[in-house]
């Protein structure tokens, strides 16, 4: 029996509890079922809800079956549920329900044959929800709707099919709700990586390999840093390579619109130092200061990108979003979606890609800073510095010569503080609102990009 549709007031008191409910600081007004379409014993629901700033969203909540007047089960805890959807897939299906259509599509890299395989849920999502399908592949399901393919379809669509990408998983298919001649993507299907590990739990656990090696060691240089945290330093002279390589693959394709460098024009430069002066000022705000760039000093310091490509490009790279592999040494780069609360135009807009670069060095101090021992501030510095080193000339030494990076070194250096800065700004606030005690990492490297753009 088909599970019953839950009412919207109980609706309405389930979605602000979840994880991945985008709008927890907001007040839900409104809440409206615009579709169901019954499957594998549930129902996908489509939700749309008002928010007390008047903006709207959409959501799509997977129903289980023993969901009922008083309460919601998410569907994605039930595996017959789960692999109905897998199955639509496969079979190229089309399932309708009252307003719209839930539609599968393979790729080439779906298995040709696949046996019935043990659904489990994953932990630890935000912005989606993940199910494991035995060792073999992984949905992504996508909560929160936009018309348009999402990033994560596109980006992995392309690195499988035209670029050939090998440090990201293929993409095996999605699916997409289709309703009045718009589509959204609802989940992606991809080859479950094995055998590895998040990014940032692997470097957390170095660094204290590290620390607690420091800790016994006299005066920090060079030389002892090189041996102490050796392992943490050359996994990330991998990276950087990994992301020159990405950048080239994402840069391959003249032929497809979505994909098709262009070049960088002064009124690009001019709108993204805006974007990044605004950025700066919620920060200033947010810690009673002033802002600590002028905003001609922003756009200079972007200047150097006129006339060079902009590309696609990863949107929202840091140590959480690889998987490394110890025993070969090899990262996989993964959740190409962007920002989540980002509209989906922006996410795929083209831009500079040293972006991902830029939140790669974040990353590295975060991961340098985050569990600290009290006496190691200055192996933590040290190491912290030589790692964005590390990670910043391998990237260099990959993309050299391509016309999506300046040329000169002066350029690259004052792009990337910029970008630096933006990235620090939005942690600022970010952490002012949930983690107050953790502020001052991204202030330190907000003043360090200050200092590097040639600002006192």
């Amino acid at each position: 029996m088909a599970s019953k549709t839950p009412p919207s007031d109980v609706l309405a008191a389930w979605l602000p509890r979840q994880r991945w409910f985008a709008a927890k600081t907001r007040r839900l007004t409104t809440i409206g079922v615009a579709d169901t379409i019954a499957l594998g014993g549930g129902v996908l629901v489509i939700v749309d809800v008002g928010l007390d700033d008047g903006t709207r969203d959409r959501y799509a909540v997977p129903v289980g079956e023993a969901a009922g007047a008083a309460a919601v089960a998410d569907g994605l805890d039930d595996a017959v549920f789960c692999r109905s959807l897998l199955d639509l897939i496969a079979r190229r299906g089309v399932v309708s329900g009252q307003h719209g259509e839930l539609r599968g599509v393979p790729t080439a890299a779906f298995p040709a044959e696949l046996p019935p395989l043990p659904a489990r849920r994953i932990g630890g999502e935000q912005s989606n929800t993940s199910v494991a399908f035995g060792d073999r592949l992984i949905m992504k399901h996508f909560r929160r709707l936009a018309d348009g393919p999402n990033p994560e379809e596109e980006m992995t669509r392309f690195l499988t099919e035209r670029a050939h990408f090998a440090h990201t998983p293929r993409l095996a298919g999605h699916l997409e709700y289709r309703r009045a001649g718009a589509r959204a993507t609802l989940a992606v299907v991809q080859e479950l990586v094995t055998g590895a590990r998040d990014g940032w739990e692997w470097m957390l656990a170095g660094l204290a390999a590290f620390y607690e090696a420091a800790r016994r060691a006299s005066g920090v240089d060079p030389a002892r840093l090189r041996a102490l945290a050796g392992p943490t330093l050359d996994a990330l002279e991998r990276l950087g390579t990994v992301t020159g390589a990405l950048h080239r693959a994402l840069a391959s394709d003249a032929t497809d619109p979505a994909f098709a460098p262009e070049r960088i024009t002064a009124a690009d430069v001019a709108a993204w130092a805006s974007d990044v002066a605004r950025q700066l000022a919620a920060a200033a705000d947010a810690l009673g200061s002033r802002s600590p760039v002028p905003d001609a000093d922003l756009e200079s310091g972007l200047r150097g990108l006129e006339g060079i490509d902009k590309i696609r490009h990863h949107g929202d790279l840091h140590l959480g979003q690889t998987l490394y592999r110890e025993a070969t040494g090899e990262f996989v780069i993964i959740d190409f979606e962007g920002e989540p609360l980002r509209p989906l135009a922006e996410r795929r807009r083209k831009h500079t890609p040293l972006r991902d670069v830029a939140g790669l060095l974040r990353s590295i101090d975060y991961a340098a800073m985050a569990n600290r021992p009290a006496g190691l501030e200055d192996w933590a510095a040290a190491w912290q510095a030589e790692g964005a080193r590390i990670v910043t000339t391998a990237y260099r030494r990959a993309v050299a010569g391509a016309p999506f990076v300046p040329a000169a070194h002066d350029d690259f250096t004052r792009t990337l503080a910029v970008l630096e800065l933006e990235k620090a700004a939005y942690e600022v606030l970010y952490e002012a609102n949930h983690r107050p005690a953790w502020v001052a990492i991204p202030k330190a490297g907000l003043l360090r990009a200050v200092a590097r753009l040639g600002r006192p």
